[in-house]
């Protein structure tokens, strides 16, 4: 790749601190992944008008307070580090809509975070965060929030202001509840929340109208609220190894339902209005209390579906 020819395209991406200190002025994008860094190059901000910057992979320690300096940052991704703080300077990136910290050594995140008002994506999986700061349902404009393998046994209240958000993950913590407010997320159509100690769903979970895929298995779950059937959208749902005793009346509800699996539960019958489900593909049943009987009347019910049993 020919980095001198960024004047004439000025989206080309750098892959060395030496090739970008040629023509400071035009570098937007810079690639520094892999480079076995154990500090943030202060060279770095020798590029005002930087909007990619990738560090991940490295052995960098810190972020320094400086860089608020790089106020035309839209993406930082500083994944697989050995980052233990966030510096509160960060809020000062303005412009930033992508942040990924995913893979660090973070215990806590400052309060600041909640003034990056432009963030669409924000990764944090893989960490060692006990909580989220409440200013955290400041961030409106944020699509995406990986919370996945951390310590977090609960998620704040103001998470249901995050009017924007499509995409929740947040598997392998230990949350024992989820808040009421998460109901308030009214363009969610991705909940991820396996792998963690809850015991039971908010009562109105099916105020979450857009809701198309939802991964709760591996919880303590014993049933699910009535209103989960209206969640009219829902296309998969994997609830496997719950405690799960019963479904509700109005399972059938969920007409555009392809993908279920209930296995290792304590389900012994399943409600008559199953068979409502019309675009129900494919549906898993291992490892319950079902008889030879309830067996035949579920395969008559659903019919043309592909059912495991074993």
């Amino acid at each position: 790749m020919n980095t001198e020819a960024s004047t004439q395209n000025p989206s080309i991406t750098y892959f060395s601190i030496e090739a970008a200190l040629k023509d400071p002025l035009n570098v937007t994008r810079l690639d520094l992944h892999f480079k076995d860094l154990n500090k943030f190059p202060e060279q770095i901000f020798e590029f005002p008008n930087l909007e990619d910057l990738i560090l991940w992979n490295n052995q960098i320690e810190e972020i320094p307070d400086e860089i608020s300096k790089l106020k035309s940052l839209k993406k930082l991704d500083l994944s697989g580090n050995k980052i233990k703080s966030v510096p509160k300077s960060i809020a000062e990136l303005q412009n930033l809509n992508v942040l990924v910290l995913s893979w660090n050594e973070l215990e806590k995140l400052p309060d600041s975070i909640g003034e990056l008002v432009n963030l669409k994506r924000l990764g944090l999986n893989n960490n060692k965060i006990k909580r989220l700061p409440d200013s955290i349902g400041n961030l409106k404009n944020l699509q995406e929030l990986v919370l996945s393998e951390n310590e977090i046994s609960e998620l704040p209240e103001s998470i249901g202001q995050l009017e924007n958000l499509v995409k929740l993950r947040a598997p392998g913590n230990f949350l024992a509840k989820l808040p009421g407010s998460i109901c308030n997320l009214k363009k969610l159509e991705k909940l991820e929340v396996h792998e963690n100690n809850l015991a039971e769903l908010p009562e109105n979970f099916g105020e979450l109208e857009n809701l198309q895929k939802f991964r709760a298995y591996k919880n303590l779950l014993t049933n699910l609220p009535s209103s989960i059937c209206k969640l009219t959208k829902l296309r998969k749902l994997f609830l496997y190894e719950n405690e799960l005793q019963e479904l509700p009346e109005n399972f059938g509800n969920l007409v555009e339902l392809q993908e279920l699996d209930l296995s290792f539960n304590e389900l012994s019958s399943l409600p008559q209005s199953i068979s409502y489900c019309k675009n129900l593909k494919n549906v898993v049943l291992t490892k319950n209390n079902f008889s030879d009987d309830e067996k035949r009347k579920i395969n008559e019910m659903l019919r043309g579906v592909s059912i495991i049993w074993s």
